[in-house]
């Protein structure tokens, strides 16, 4: 059985993605010159290949096997899930405000409490 070349395959999916690949390396955080340096290597790291992936809106467990496995490992999201609209992202925003100022009242109300009692 021979071996599954992580690189190579980074560079396929990159050369079809709709983004350059200046713009995949900044949005995986790396430097364009990485980005060559990662289509080289036969045994890349799954985390790298990850934030490719999330970069470039690209599940790499579809081509090499054990990425699913990664994922579920790391608790990771698989990069195809639906991302938040802007209209969900404000409405995340906004619960989690919500939250914290029912938490903080409920606290200055134990405060209060607390110094009345003495």
């Amino acid at each position: 059985m021979s071996k599954i070349h992580r690189g190579k395959i980074l560079h396929q999916v990159a050369k079809r993605s709709k983004k350059t690949i200046v713009r995949i390396s900044e949005d995986a955080g790396y430097d364009q010159s990485t980005f060559y340096v990662h289509k080289d290597k036969e045994d890349l790291q799954l985390e790298i290949l990850y934030r490719y992936g999330v970069a470039m809106d690209h599940d790499f467990s579809t081509e090499i096997s054990e990425m699913k496995d990664y994922m579920l490992e790391q608790g990771l999201k698989n990069p195809l899930e639906k991302k938040l609209s802007y209209v969900e992202l404000e409405q995340d925003r906004n619960s989690w405000k919500d939250k914290y100022y029912e938490l903080l009242e409920e606290n200055n109300k134990l405060i209060k409490e607390k110094y009345q009692q003495r």
